[in-house]
């Protein structure tokens, strides 16, 4: 989350100096514009596939096709001299510039940039369970009392279909998850974290697995 705020800050005041000088870099533009394109192309994907609990296999795919959007979207405000183009990427800017300034003096503005990364953000951890099946260590969100474990299963070689997820564990600071039994239609884990929340450490933990496509 850190990077991902300094990375947002660093291309947001590129873009502003581009907006003040007024520099002219047509041919960057074209290129920047394209990959903006492409990108909330890879964004539209990405969103379908999450409201199938799917996603696209590597660990940091989903979160690169993000970062390069807002990123390239970022830069295109700056560089475009194109109203609609000025417009249509300032729908995404001009809210980032606002909730930036924001964030210098109240942390309410950091939740703007968490609720943007949240649905991209890699796994904190992921730990193969067999050929098809791995866990997922992910940010628990608002409501959880501790991390969040997803249990996928491979699809057509190139996607990952949640099958389980869990967040009624309250366990925090996980730092190694064994695989100590596996059925078809369920798994129990062995979790090692920090024990800060008093549940014992390492914590066996079972899961159901949904038996779906």
């Amino acid at each position: 989350m850190t990077t991902f705020i300094i990375l947002i800050t660093v291309f947001s005041g590129i873009s502003l100096v581009l907006i003040l000088k007024k520099y002219d870099f047509p041919k960057l533009e074209k290129v920047i514009r394209k990959i903006s394109f492409y990108s909330l192309i890879g964004i539209f994907i990405c969103v379908v596939l999450l409201a199938f609990d799917i996603r696209l296999k590597g660990k940091f795919t989903t979160s690169i096709i993000g970062l390069t959007f807002l990123l390239s979207t970022i830069l295109l405000f700056g560089l475009t001299k194109k109203n609609l183009i000025k417009s249509l990427s300032g729908i995404l800017t001009i809210p980032m510039f606002i909730f930036g300034i924001i964030s210098l003096f109240w942390e309410i503005g950091f939740v703007f940039f968490y609720l943007i990364a949240l649905p991209f953000m890699a796994p904190l951890a992921k730990s193969e369970i067999n050929q098809n099946y791995n866990v997922e260590l992910r940010v628990g969100g608002f409501m959880a009392c501790g991390e969040k474990l997803v249990i996928t299963k491979s699809l057509f070689g190139i996607l990952d279909k949640q099958q389980y997820a869990g967040i009624n564990h309250c366990v925090t600071g996980i730092d190694k998850i064994e695989t100590l039994e596996f059925k078809e239609n369920n798994v129990e884990l062995l979790i090692y974290h920090d024990g800060k929340t008093g549940i014992e450490n390492p914590y066996k933990y079972s899961a159901e697995i949904k038996n779906v496509w």
